[in-house]
């Protein structure tokens, strides 16, 4: 069940590890959307590009989502005027936009049959302390001129005081969409490895990089489009990107109105029709990774039952995804610092990665044929304000707080024999990460994160040791799931795992 029903309808094609050194021109590291887009368009530019994921292509948070492409992103044009004024809010809608009628534009040209279908997007409140903030981003949407309209009433069995409602939006499937992009990126002379992680960065002219299988690609350009950064190249990322956990399942549903809506305030419920399988997608509970262990699948249960009188046989599907939010909310796209040209970002797409992150691949794709991009502003890394922001002085205190309080728990002396239960032990003054599994197998690993050394927390929900601080997260036997931690856990017998924040 925890399979994504875009994964379950779209394997997508396979390709081998890498098993040899190789040079390129071009290396783009990741395979989500963003990745791929890039693929796409420098391959269609006539350059010779190879692509390398740690797992499968599409199978990161880019197959994990809710297929929602808009540019209605809660009420963030507000937050983005207060920052950065007016014209930087109409960039970042403008940048979306076009996301859009590119997804729309790609799939009629190659005809790829991924869903897509416009309709207009709802975000509405049932909240006074919301109502005055949902005025207020209809105000700019007004003086944006957008298409869009405030409503007293949404076509759903929902109480509101009011919403806003933006025409020509759209759905589709974004692993379809994804898959028919490699397609095409083949036919035009791509190269793509899959299974192939990252475990080292040398930057310079040439750039160097370091495979777990011990192989070496040297790139004269390198696009880091990983999520999370597997190169920090001095951005400082694992201080300016908080990691956030949300939950999806998705309930049989014989009509739904032909609309997609989420409400403004926390917390946060997203709802999404799928109308070829007649599934509701009802998303939320987010939380910072590490940081809330609860039943989240259940509480969506609950709200479906409560909302639209939907019993737990409905449900077919349950997943998770995983995040990085900006403390400004504007992703970080173009070069990774001043002094390397040559080596490009694509990160902390703040839940809304299937425009943002094609926005991103575009700009990328402008700066290497062009040296310039209209959204070079917008999206740039190198902005002030998300340093001084009251989020960033409060993220980073956390993971302070995360850091020092982990050290200091020890956790358990008492082996637990409850099987399917994670749990902190103490063996011989050394702090591990205990589980048991179904069949009687005992699995202990150091939770020290190989990141930057925080201790990892359990999350029964999902089986795994989670990152409190940056978001990596590993499976009971140590195996990574989730950068940026490039290193396995070591089991408690071996030598302590080895920190590698790549932060150089």
């Amino acid at each position: 069940m925890n399979t994504p029903y875009w994964l379950k309808s779209s394997e997508g094609v396979g390709f081998e590890p890498l098993k040899e050194d190789i040079s390129t021109d071009y290396l783009i590291i990741g395979g989500g959307l963003a990745g791929v887009t890039c693929l796409y368009l420098l391959t269609k530019a006539g350059l010779n590009v190879t692509l390398i994921d740690a797992n499968k292509v599409g199978y990161g948070t880019s197959g994990r989502n809710t297929g929602k492409a808009t540019a209605q992103h809660g009420y963030i044009y507000s937050k983005i005027e207060k920052n950065y004024g007016i014209d930087i809010a109409k960039l970042y809608y403008k940048a979306n936009a076009e996301a859009i009628d590119f997804i729309e534009d790609t799939c009629r040209k190659h005809n790829i049959d991924c869903q897509f279908k416009r309709l207009p997007a709802y975000l509405f409140t049932n909240s006074p302390e919301y109502e005055s903030k949902l005025q207020r981003e209809f105000e700019l949407y007004q003086e944006m001129g957008l298409d869009c309209s405030f409503e007293k009433r949404i076509p759903l069995p929902i109480e509101v005081l009011c919403a806003l409602k933006m025409n020509n939006q759209a759905q589709f499937h974004p692993k379809r969409f994804l898959d028919g992009l490699v397609e095409q990126s083949i036919k035009q002379g791509a190269r793509i490895y899959e299974d192939t992680r990252v475990i080292d960065f040398h930057p310079g002219k040439e750039c160097v990089i370091e495979t777990k299988s011990k192989n070496r690609i040297t790139s004269n350009n390198v696009i880091i489009a990983s999520h999370y950064p597997c190169y920090d190249g001095r951005g400082l990322y694992f201080s300016r990107l908080k990691p956030e956990r949300s939950y999806i399942i998705g309930i049989e549903m014989d009509s739904f109105p032909d609309a997609h809506f989420i409400n403004a305030e926390d917390p946060t419920i997203s709802l999404r029709y799928i109308p070829e399988e007649k599934i509701l997608l009802i998303s939320g509970e987010n939380h910072k990774v590490g940081h809330k262990d609860a039943n989240h699948y259940q509480n969506l249960k609950n709200y479906a039952e409560a909302t639209f009188n939907i019993d737990e046989n409905a449900v077919k599907y349950e997943w998770s995804a995983q995040d990085y939010i900006p403390h400004d909310y504007i992703p970080y796209a173009g070069y990774i610092n001043s002094d390397n040209k040559n080596i490009f970002i694509a990160t902390g797409f703040n839940k809304w990665g299937l425009t943002n992150s094609i926005a991103a691949a575009a700009l990328i794709r402008d700066l290497i044929l062009n040296e310039t991009s209209p959204y070079d502003e917008l999206y740039t890394n190198m902005r002030v304000k998300d340093f001084v922001s009251f989020n960033f002085l409060k993220e980073n205190a956390d993971m302070v707080v995360q850091l020092i309080s982990g050290k200091l728990k020890m956790g358990e002396t008492e082996l637990p024999q409850e099987c399917g239960v994670g749990v902190i032990v103490n063996i011989g003054g050394k702090r591990c990460g205990y589980y048991r599994d179904e069949e009687d197998n005992i699995f202990i690993v150091d939770t020290t994160c190989p990141h930057m050394g925080c201790e990892l927390k359990w999350n029964s929900q999902e089986k795994s040791w989670d990152c409190p601080c940056h978001g990596s997260r590993f499976d009971y036997k140590g195996n990574v799931l989730e950068g940026p931690a490039e290193y396995e856990l070591n089991s408690y017998n071996e030598p302590k795992n080895k920190i590698n924040p790549q932060i150089k």
